[in-house]
């Protein structure tokens, strides 16, 4: 399929590229924050965000609370760094 048929395509369905790639993005991070402890930085990685700033406003822009809140509510809060010693 050309680009021009997908774009044509979605546009016929009420939607974008752009729209699609971040329900996508979405799901995703969601279901990693709730689901997972794997750090953020590798979540932003794995969605295709340039870096965990990119994927933190995402998630606010999304849920209207940071990632670590949602890991909370999901019971699974990072543990804090330990100070070597």
């Amino acid at each position: 399929m050309s680009p021009r048929t997908l774009q044509r395509r979605l546009r016929e369905l009420g939607t974008t590229w752009r729209e699609e790639v971040e329900s996508v993005r979405q799901g995703r991070t969601m279901e990693l924050l709730r689901t997972t402890d794997v750090p953020l930085q590798v979540i932003a990685a794995r969605v295709g965000y340039s870096d965990m700033r990119a994927l933190r406003r995402a998630v606010r822009r999304w849920d209207g609370r940071a990632p670590r809140d949602i890991r909370n509510a999901a019971g699974l809060a990072a543990p804090a760094p330990r100070s070597g010693g």
